[in-house]
């Protein structure tokens, strides 16, 4: 059963954010990062929430490998991240000439086949907001599945901001066609894959346990047979972003479709949790990765089971 959502709550806190990004446009970059992660270390403190949804994904995730203490420094790492990402949403347009190279270091750009085309995939780790413009602002064409905003002017604001430093977003409820389309015109896609799907999953483990993964990615690059990459933009101690192609991963269709979509999915997977123990006072430990999905289980059993009963 879908939550019900308070309009005049919604209402209020899309305002309330409407107002932020149009205070931090006006903000050095150096203020928005102070701001952003005060902000994020007080939403630490006043909303349980991110400490009991952040604490429950860190024992999930590292077990007794690491301490209480070194688990709550992750999670106040984490939530300031969230803070400089919201704070920095607004420098989006800046993302390209002086700008992006004073505060971006591109490398592995040498593992793209700028011929083809490709998916670009990535976690919610680092600022992810700043990747696909980051990669369109050293001259590529890009493209970015969203999900659109509930409040019509804030999504307004959010996607005209993104837009400012992309070629072009698509919305994720009706993203398939269009991102095979694209693809198969050489275009970058660029999705985040690291967030519990409610629909089009398979079955994958993370950090070793069980969870689902969004199918998207890796089906629309087999239909349109381009390789998926890994990429990340994470910042170092002195505040200083390296956007970095990690890895390419060649799609190629077997005689078992479903077998595939779980292993190639499962490569994403293992990519994005390879940058998050690099980094991951840099993730989002707030959101629910490892939640059951009763609908998801029933589907993929049934397919499964007929895949099973096929001659």
């Amino acid at each position: 059963m879908a939550r019900r959502r308070n309009p005049v709550a919604q209402w209020a806190v899309a305002w309330i954010c409407v107002a932020f990004a149009k205070f931090t446009e006006l903000l050095p970059l150096a203020a928005c990062r102070l701001l952003g992660r005060f902000l994020g270390r007080l939403a630490y403190y006043i909303v349980p929430r991110i400490r009991t949804v952040g604490m429950a994904n860190l024992d999930l995730a590292y077990g007794e490998t690491l301490n209480r203490a070194e688990k709550r420094r992750i999670l106040k790492g984490a939530a300031e991240n969230v803070g400089i990402v919201a704070a920095e949403f607004s420098k989006i347009p800046k993302l390209h000439g002086d700008f992006l190279k004073r505060y971006v270091t591109v490398t592995g750009l040498e593992l793209i086949d700028f011929d083809r085309g490709g998916m670009l995939i990535s976690g919610h780790c680092g600022n992810w907001e700043w990747m696909a413009p980051a990669c369109h602002g050293s001259g590529y064409r890009v493209a970015e599945v969203v999900r659109p905003l509930d409040h019509p002017r804030f999504n307004a604001l959010v996607n005209g901001t993104r837009t400012a430093g992309l070629d072009k977003t698509i919305p994720k409820e009706s993203a398939g066609p269009e991102m095979i389309r694209m693809l198969q015109e050489g275009w970058l896609v660029g999705v985040l894959v690291d967030q519990s799907p409610r629909v089009s999953g398979v079955p994958v483990n993370f950090f070793g346990a069980p969870c689902w993964a969004t199918v998207a990615p890796v089906m629309a690059a087999v239909r349109a047979r381009v390789p998926v990459y890994g990429i990340s933009l994470t910042r170092d101690a002195h505040g200083h972003y390296t956007l970095s192609v990690r890895t390419k991963i060649e799609v190629k269709r077997s005689n078992d479709p479903q077998r595939d979509l779980v292993e190639y999915s499962q490569r994403c997977q293992d990519f994005v949790e390879s940058v998050i123990r690099e980094y991951p006072e840099q993730w989002l430990w707030l959101h629910r990765r490892w939640k059951p999905r009763p609908r998801l289980e029933r589907e993929w059993q049934k397919k499964s089971e007929r895949q099973t009963k096929a001659p």
